[in-house]
């Protein structure tokens, strides 16, 4: 059956409710994008807000801040080294009150003593320490001064950190695999070991008053001992020794 066209009257009816029906859809739209931007600027007024209390908390008691909780970080630190270092002997090493000393030999003679001298000096560069080295078999003041601390004709190497005695290879070896060592070595840690200006980590210098001879010719022309360097004819460095 055909069905004949509507004249405009009745059109615009339907015509008027689908552009209500738009508008309305319109303003719903409005609204959501509206609310969107009021959610997010809450969002970044929210992060603003905590990014300013992250690290600066005030209250009516304290203020915390980077730099106080970095000064608790070292107070914790050295109570930590403190109550470590309360495990070993003291003993009172000349010129080690506040770093490392290290008693070691660069003489072959015996293996087993020399390499035993190589692991403790390759876990101190390992750790990036700066440490005073005694060479016992350059100057026998340091052999002597060795056997006096503990009391015994023992051989290198011997470690002292901060006037306590912390052992031989054996111990420092021991110390190091289970972390300890890394604990004691913290406060003379650096991002780099620092060489020696003055002598260059070789520790001696060659005596200026006998040229390496340890004798020099008296008055009488006899030879006599040198009184400005040891046997070897060697003068230690004040710095790194």
């Amino acid at each position: 059956v055909f069905a004949p066209p509507l004249s405009q009257f009745q059109l615009l009816p339907r015509i008027v409710s689908k552009i209500e029906a738009m508008k309305e859809r319109m303003v719903k739209k409005l609204k959501l994008i509206t609310s969107l931007g009021n959610l997010k600027q809450a969002i970044a007024l929210h992060k603003s807000n905590l990014d300013r209390t992250i690290f600066h908390q005030i209250d009516e008691k304290e203020c915390l801040t980077p730099t106080t909780l970095e000064s608790s970080e070292e107070q914790q630190l050295q109570q930590n080294l403190e109550e470590l270092l309360s495990e070993f002997k003291e003993k009172c090493v000349a010129g080690g009150e506040d770093s490392v000393v290290f008693y070691t030999t660069s003489l072959r003679a015996v293996r087993k003593t020399f390499e035993d001298c190589r692991k403790v000096r390759f876990l101190l560069e390992n750790h990036k320490v700066s440490f005073r080295e005694r060479d016992v078999s350059m100057d026998c003041e340091f052999k002597e001064e060795m056997w006096r601390l503990l009391g015994e004709k023992v051989t290198p190497p011997r470690l002292f950190v901060k006037c306590k005695y912390i052992g031989g290879a054996e111990e420092v070896v021991a110390l190091n695999e289970n972390g300890k060592l890394k604990m004691l070595l913290e406060g003379f840690s650096s991002a780099k070991a620092r060489q020696c200006e003055c002598c260059e980590d070789e520790r001696f210098f060659i005596c200026w008053n006998c040229n390496g001879r340890s004798r020099v010719v008296a008055e009488d022309e006899m030879w006599k001992r040198c009184i400005e360097c040891n046997e070897n004819g060697l003068v230690k460095c004040a710095l790194c020794t």
